[in-house]
C-alpha cells in the first residue's frame, strides 16, 4: 500500500525541495559561468510525478525552473560559457513517470537548447551502480549532482553514497526520515535500520542517541568519519512536530560546494543556519529574523581557535566546518579589531590593513598563497 506522502507534498517535503532549489540555483549559476565545465549531469533517483495530488510541486519541476533561469541568465550575457545539462528522472512506478513527462511538457520549463531530459523506471538498487559507473567515466569538464529522496530508507545504503562520490566529480543530497529511524532505534532496532547503520559504522561503535537531534548528529559524524577529510558532510534538519526531525544530508568533495550549501541553509534559517521548524502561524518557508544570525557560540569557538596563529585560508575552512558563513567571521573579526584584541599580520610580519581578512573562496582557491595571519591577544 502506498504511503500518502507518495501522492501528497506535505510541508516538510516542501521545505526539502525548497532547500534543493535554493542550492541548485547557486550551483547552476556557477556551472553556467565557468569555462571549466562543459556538461552537468543531474540525477533524480526517486523523482515522483512532479506535481502531487494536492498541487504541490516536487523536485523535478523545482529543478527544471532553476535550470531554465540559470540558462537564460547566462544566455542574456551573450557568453559562450553556458553548460549543457543532462537530466535523468527515475521512478520505478511507470505511472508516475508518465505523469511527470506530461507535467513537464505542460509547464513548458525545458527547451532542447538547455540540454537533454531522460526518464527511466529502474529500481534504485539496479540504477545506482549504473550511475556510479557513469560518474567514474566522466571527463574532467563534466560534473554531476545526485538527489536521493527515497520512499523510506530500507533500500538505501551509505556505501552507495560513498560510491557515488568516489570520482570526486559529483555531489549528493540525501533525504532520510530520521524521525522514524530514531523511533525504531528506541524500540528495538529492526533489520532495515540495523543494516543501514552497520553499513556506516560497526554496530558496537554506534553511540546511543538520547534524542532525535542526537540521532541526526551521530549519523552526520559517522558519515564524516567514514568518508574522511577529503569530503564535507552537512545536514539540514526539518522539524515538523516536537522531537520529530527529518533530515537532508549533503555530501561533497569540493569546499566551494559546501560553502554554497551553507549559504542556501542560512537563506532558509537566517537565525541559526541549521534547519527549518514548522510554524503554524506562518506559511512562509523562509525565516523572518529581526535580530540577525546567532553567532555567540561560533564567536567563542573562533576565539579559542585563534589562541594560535592561523592563516586566512585556515579561517575559511574553520568557519565553514562550524556551519557559518564567512560574513559571520568577518563581522566578529571587525569587532575584535575595534576592541584591540585581534592581531592581524601580513606574511612578512607587517601589520595587515584594517578590515582586510581575505576569508572566502576567492582567496582560497587555486592554491593561492596565504595573504594574512590572525590571532587574539
Amino acid at each position: 500500500m502506498k504511503k500518502k506522502s507518495q501522492d501528497h507534498l506535505f510541508i516538510h517535503s516542501e521545505v526539502k525541495v525548497k532547500l534543493l532549489g535554493a542550492y541548485l540555483q547557486r550551483y547552476f549559476n556557477i556551472m553556467s559561468n565557468t569555462p571549466f565545465v562543459n556538461t552537468v549531469h543531474y540525477y533524480d533517483m526517486f523523482s515522483g510525478p512532479g506535481i502531487y495530488e494536492n498541487g504541490g510541486e516536487g523536485s523535478p519541476l523545482i529543478i527544471l525552473r532553476e535550470l531554465k533561469e540559470a540558462h537564460f541568465r547566462a544566455k542574456s550575457r551573450k557568453t559562450d560559457l553556458s553548460s549543457k545539462y543532462k537530466c535523468l528522472f527515475n521512478d520505478k512506478d511507470l505511472k508516475k513517470i508518465e505523469t511527470l513527462c506530461k507535467n513537464i511538457k505542460e509547464a513548458k520549463i525545458h527547451y532542447p537548447e538547455m540540454g537533454t531530459l531522460d526518464y527511466c523506471t529502474e529500481d534504485y538498487k539496479k540504477l545506482c551502480p549504473e550511475v556510479v559507473k557513469q560518474l567514474k567515466s566522466l571527463p574532467k569538464d563534466e560534473k554531476a549532482f545526485v538527489f536521493i529522496d527515497p520512499y523510506g530508507y530500507k533500500d538505501v545504503r551509505f556505501s552507495e553514497i560513498r560510491d557515488l562520490l568516489s570520482s570526486k566529480k559529483s555531489e549528493v543530497l540525501l533525504f532520510l526520515p530520521t524521525h522514524f529511524m530514531f523511533r525504531f532505534s528506541e524500540n528495538g532496532t529492526p533489520e532495515s535500520l540495523h543494516n543501514f547503520i552497520n553499513d556506516v559504522v560497526p554496530e558496537d561503535q554506534w553511540p546511543k542517541s538520547e534524542t532525535g537531534l542526537d540521532f541526526v548528529e551521530n549519523l552526520k559524524q559517522a558519515f564524516q568519519r567514514n568518508l574522511g577529510d577529503d569530503f564535507f558532510v552537512d545536514s539540514f534538519i526539518i522539524s515538523r512536530d516536537k522531537n520529530q526531525f527529518f533530515c537532508l544530508f549533503f555530501f561533497t568533495s569540493h569546499i566551494y560546494g559546501f560553502d554554497r550549501m551553507l549559504d542556501a541553509k542560512w537563506e532558509i534559517d537566517a537565525e541559526d543556519g541549521r534547519g527549518w521548524k514548522f510554524n503554524a502561524a506562518s506559511s512562509n518557508l523562509f525565516s523572518q529574523v529581526i535580530n540577525g544570525p546567532n553567532t555567540s557560540k561560533f564567536e567563542k569557538e573562533l576565539k579559542a581557535y585563534l589562541k594560535e596563529r592561523r592563516s586566512n585560508k585556515d579561517l575559511y575552512v574553520f568557519t565553514l566546518q562550524k556551519g557559518h558563513l564567512t560574513s559571520h567571521a568577518v563581522q566578529i573579526l571587525k569587532k575584535w579589531q575595534d576592541d584591540g584584541i585581534l592581531v592581524a599580520t601580513l606574511p612578512d610580519g607587517k601589520a595587515a590593513r584594517k578590515s582586510a581578512f581575505y576569508i572566502g573562496w576567492e582567496s582560497y582557491k587555486n592554491n593561492q598563497e596565504v595573504k594574512a595571519y590572525f590571532s587574539t591577544k
